[in-house]
């Protein structure tokens, strides 16, 4: 965990006022001359050097665990698990950034769950704390910023937008879905031929065979194509035209999958181009949220894929 030094931040009201009452006495105390005033002005004193001086100890003791869910999506809330240890029992407040930016105050030690908003896509490795202490008399706001590297990433994806797929052509009127699975079409025979060396004995047709009086064997059909290959080219310059056609990729695999169809994505990441099935929401959004701008992987032969860029 790698952390700036405390620094101030701001003074609280009461501590504008009572900086405001010891102008007023030095002010009188120098018309006057009067020695008590002069001790109001040191008691008054101590108590601001205090105040200044004990927050940045409460802040460099203190220590925070971030424990983040393995997925989340862009602008849908979700939850972190924090502790926060050390301080000696002072009063703080801390906000994550980057992830709604909402304030929440503690006394430590602590520990609970807490809510936040993601606000950017990609594969989150730390997070940015700031936390803020007036501790112990309330006066002087000094902040800190911790760097937490996460034990996990969490991988955020995009709002997905939403997205209507027209019933694909194997759908008749019933609403019954008409396209096989793959393993379905293995298993499926296409036609029987004379064996040869090297083809498996379990494709051996038996039946066949006896008829024919020689070894035949049978030929299965291949896998079909994925009913939709999404193809998610997100090249361009970074900014609100990528993240939007990454959403936009998000609804169009997710009303495939409501639609029960089979759903092959071909996206970049930055280990290169990557080609796989999502068979679950949850999948889409972890392929989206490693998803970068790059060259995509070959679609499948005899595929056409629906394609999904920035402009």
């Amino acid at each position: 965990m790698a952390s700036g030094r405390p620094v101030p931040a701001n003074l609280s009201r009461p501590a504008l006022s009572l900086a405001a009452v010891a102008l007023a006495l030095f002010g009188i105390a120098r018309t006057t001359g009067s020695g008590w005033l002069i001790v109001i002005l040191t008691g008054i004193g101590s108590v601001v050097a205090l105040a200044a001086v004990l927050p940045p100890f409460t802040l460099r003791s203190l220590v925070l665990d971030v424990r983040p869910p393995r997925v989340a999506t862009v602008g849908r809330p979700t939850e972190f698990n924090v502790d926060v240890t050390g301080g000696r029992g002072r009063a703080v407040k801390f906000r994550v950034m980057g992830f709604g930016g909402t304030w929440t105050g503690v006394v430590t030690p602590a520990s609970g769950r807490l809510a936040v908003v993601p606000e950017r896509r990609g594969v989150i490795t730390e997070v940015v704390v700031e936390v803020r202490s007036a501790a112990p008399i309330g006066l002087v706001w000094w902040r800190r910023r911790m760097v937490i590297q996460l034990d996990r990433p969490i991988e955020v994806g995009p709002a997905p937008i939403a997205t209507s797929l027209e019933p694909p052509s194997g759908r008749d009127d019933s609403g019954r879905n008409e396209h096989r699975s793959m393993a379905a079409m293995a298993d499926t025979v296409r036609t029987v031929r004379e064996y040869r060396p090297g083809d498996a004995i379990k494709l051996v047709h038996w039946a066949a065979t006896a008829r024919a009086g020689e070894l035949m064997t049978k030929e299965l059909e291949s896998p079909i194509m994925p009913a939709l290959c999404l193809a998610v080219d997100l090249r361009g310059p970074a900014g609100d035209a990528v993240e939007a056609a990454a959403s936009r990729a998000a609804g169009v695999a997710l009303a495939g999958l409501a639609e029960g169809l089979p759903v092959l994505m071909l996206t970049a990441e930055s280990v290169g181009p990557r080609s796989g099935p999502v068979t679950t929401p949850g999948e889409v959004n972890r392929r989206l949220a490693r998803a970068v701008g790059g060259p995509l992987p070959v679609a499948p032969m005899g595929t056409t894929p629906v394609l999904v860029t920035p402009s």
